[in-house]
């Protein structure tokens, strides 16, 4: 029995609790179960236990799954390491004292709580092959003869998404790495500039350093929400030329949004969800031997 003292606690948690039952824990319990069968909303046919069928079909017979895996690492830690390289030396700009300094912090979480479908938009138009900002710019510099498709020539179109991703999400980080700037404590610079450090050195040998338990948990959390980022990429490639541009992600919406087969969708959920968890669980390791 739950002690009456306690009962209204328990009260206030109870729409939290059905929340992840009804939401989180029988979705992913029931996308398990799917993943074993055959089920598709085409042809009429009904859904029957094939056991490990789908992860064998994706796993060996599939031809693109392969190459899908290897695009899905490369948009995430990609995407990644230029947000941390556009996030740290944004962080560092905006931890020293200039006017308006509180505006422009304001300002640059402006591309983070945008709509990720407004964002896409904006630079679809931006990479548009015939009327996009780009290809005008750069031929009214001179750069360019003629326009580029870039979001349909597979040798840009990673630079375009990877940038557009940066975009999004460096502001996350610059947060993070400013929220741990503001915790470093100003003794340790001036100690250091006792012993001699000064520009770069008191960057990497103080700065860094201390910085480690921001980056674990902002690079933790951005590989994770890059990994599900589906929006951006169908937004403005739908994972074309061909699957040159399909991660994980939209190789889960097509194939259980655009050719119903759910049992096959559900499959490459699990398969996504699995390795997702192994990268977690070495990044942790990783940092943790590092003593972070």
């Amino acid at each position: 029995m739950i002690e009456k003292r306690y009962r209204v606690a328990y009260m206030f948690l109870l729409p939290t609790l059905v929340y992840l039952f009804g939401f989180q824990i029988y979705p992913l319990f029931e996308n398990i179960r799917l993943s074993f069968t055959n089920l598709s909303l085409l042809g009429g046919q009904e859904s029957r236990f094939i056991g490990w069928q789908n992860y064998r079909y994706f796993l060996f017979a599939d031809e693109k799954f392969w190459l899908i895996f290897r695009n899905t690492l490369l948009w995430v830690f990609g995407s990644v390491l230029w947000q941390f390289a556009l996030g740290i030396p944004s962080a560092l700009v905006l931890n020293r004292k200039f006017r308006s300094r509180g505006l422009w912090r304001g300002l640059i979480l402006v591309p983070w709580v945008m709509p990720v479908v407004v964002v896409s938009i904006i630079w679809k138009w931006i990479f548009d092959g015939q009327w996009g900002i780009l290809n005008f710019v750069l031929r009214e510099f001179h750069l360019l003869a003629r326009n580029v498709i870039w979001l349909g020539n597979p040798r840009t179109v990673w630079f375009c998404l990877l940038l557009a991703s940066a975009w999004k999400g460096f502001p996350y980080v610059t947060i993070m790495m400013l929220a741990g700037l503001q915790g470093i404590e100003k003794e340790v610079y001036e100690a250091a500039k006792v012993d001699g450090a000064a520009g770069f050195a008191l960057f990497r040998y103080i700065t860094l350093p201390l910085l480690q338990p921001a980056i674990f948990v902002s690079g933790l959390v951005a590989i994770v929400t890059t990994w599900t980022k589906f929006e951006l990429i169908w937004s403005l490639t739908e994972g074309g030329p061909g699957n040159a541009t399909s991660t994980l992600a939209t190789y889960i919406y097509s194939n259980s949004f655009v050719f119903y087969e759910m049992g096959k969708g559900a499959s490459l959920a699990v398969l996504s969800t699995i390795v997702v968890l192994f990268i977690s669980f070495f990044y942790i390791r990783a940092l943790r031997r590092s003593n972070v």
